[in-house]
């Protein structure tokens, strides 16, 4: 298993010591996946690692790039977390969206894909932190 390979079960799987050692050592944080899809930032944010994703930030993770499909972070934030609260039944005022509001925050654009994906949830809570941060720019 290569380096690359290991950053990436280690986002995959939350394991933030594997992932500070291999940066440490060199590996490039942004680096795809095996399958030359997802950098670990999008495999954190799969699997909802929130520790992961905030060190990753931190570390100079790409909050803004794109996986495979053209999805940015943000857009795959939206993704996992309306979609995990639909499923539990709680697409509502109280559903948290501690992904999206923690992208945002360090630095994601809110984009034109960002506003359908939250759109087509009709997750209101995230259109309008969306458009709050889209104010600002």
């Amino acid at each position: 298993m290569t380096d690359a390979e290991r950053l990436s079960e280690a986002a995959w799987t939350g394991d933030l010591t594997i992932i500070k050692d291999l940066i440490a050592a060199g590996v490039d944080i942004n680096a795809p996946s095996a399958e030359g899809r997802w950098p670990p930032l999008h495999l954190a944010i799969e699997n909802q690692r929130i520790d992961v994703i905030r060190w990753l930030l931190v570390a100079g993770a790409d909050v803004n790039r794109n996986m495979s499909g053209g999805w940015t972070p943000l857009v795959h934030a939206i993704d996992i977390e309306s979609d995990a609260a639909v499923q539990a039944g709680t697409l509502s005022e109280e559903m948290p969206i501690v992904l999206v509001a923690l992208l945002l925050s360090a630095g994601a654009i809110p984009t034109t894909e960002a506003l359908e994906i939250a759109r087509r949830y009709q997750n209101y809570r995230v259109l309008e932190l969306l458009q709050q941060y889209t104010s600002r720019g």
